[in-house]
């Protein structure tokens, strides 16, 4: 008999609600109902790059970095992903198996494709940040706040989760405030933000 898997399985499995805590087998059921067809059907609001993506994470916080690797590759060539949506996964799994300049290389891919989903260029920037590479985090943070302002239908919310991450990130490399940094602080009182962080 075929299961069907649908966005509340998906959810009950990610809070830990259907009592399957430990990552690898989180990863591991993720990847079966993605890839398992005779056994798993997936509903109208389930993709399977989705729960490759999820899965692939998984395996990166139990330190399965080859598999995770391996899932993040499959998500982002399965039929129904997304442009660039496993990207900033990609980077965050490379960059934990020690593979800097391949990690860039994947960035770079993403820049040089102008895609206007800026949440995307944001995903990368998290990655540098969560990897310590204030750097490029910064730089991406930038390149995220760019991508923002072409965007002709965001608003302030979206401008301040860019200015966010890279006032952040500026703050821990130590560098002094400027303009966009007290723009941060501005917009986030303007909005009622907790201005500590």
């Amino acid at each position: 008999m075929v299961t069907l898997i649908t966005e509340a399985d998906f959810d009950g499995l990610e809070t830990g609600s259907n009592g399957t805590n430990h990552q690898v087998e989180r990863a591991e059921l993720l990847e079966r109902w993605a890839t398992d067809t005779e056994a798993f059907e997936l509903a109208d609001d389930m993709r399977r790059a989705v729960l490759l993506l999820a899965a692939a994470e998984h395996f990166e916080m139990a330190g399965e970095l080859d598999r995770a690797l391996d899932l993040v590759r499959r998500a982002g060539e399965a039929s129904d992903a997304e442009p660039h949506e496993t990207t900033g996964a990609l980077v965050s799994i490379l960059l934990a198996r020690g593979e800097r300049d391949a990690a860039v290389a994947a960035s770079d891919g993403l820049r040089a494709s102008q895609t206007e989903a800026w949440w995307r260029y944001w995903d990368v920037a998290e990655a540098f940040e969560l990897a310590d590479e204030l750097a490029l985090a910064e730089r991406w943070f930038v390149i995220t706040l760019r991508a923002v302002e072409r965007d002709p239908e965001y608003d302030v919310g979206d401008r301040l989760v860019a200015l966010t991450g890279r006032h952040r990130v500026r703050r821990d490399a130590g560098k002094p405030e400027d303009v966009l940094d007290l723009e941060t602080n501005e917009l986030r009182g303007l909005l009622g933000y907790e201005l500590a962080e």
